[in-house]
């Protein structure tokens, strides 16, 4: 988001003029590290430390035949906000187009994974409080 700077010339301030200051870059690299990767990805990685180490608690008195069968959602969703946060401090580090595409692209995939983390939780919470009479 860049913003541009008007001036006042009259004296009732009334003939204002652009000027050719532009405060922020207008490109994607540029709004991308305005938006601070670093402390985002901070933020998300101990998200998904916090996430995976849940997952690791929640899942040790359950007998295996009620876990899901490939990958564990809450270990899967961990695991991908690490390598999230990972990436977006990389990304501060060392900002290219490439990886600021791929930061980008990663975050989509975590949030799809989220989605998909929510619909198994909630099957599984359903499926368990059924109620015969």
């Amino acid at each position: 988001m860049s913003s541009e700077i008007y001036s006042a010339n009259g004296p009732s301030g009334n003939n204002a003029s652009l000027e050719g200051i532009t405060v922020g870059g207008s490109k994607p690299l540029h709004r991308f590290i305005k938006g601070q990767p670093k402390i985002i990805g901070i933020i998300v990685l101990v998200l998904g430390v916090s996430f995976f180490m849940m997952s690791i608690t929640f899942n040790q008195g359950i007998a295996f035949q009620h876990k899901s069968t490939a990958v564990i959602p809450g270990f899967l969703q961990g695991t991908l906000y690490i390598l999230c946060g990972i990436l977006y401090i990389l990304t501060e580090h060392d900002p290219t187009k490439k990886r600021v595409t791929a930061s980008l692209a990663l975050s989509i995939v975590t949030i799809l994974g989220a989605f998909l983390t929510i619909t198994v939780i909630l099957i599984h919470v359903g499926s368990g409080y059924s109620y015969s009479t």
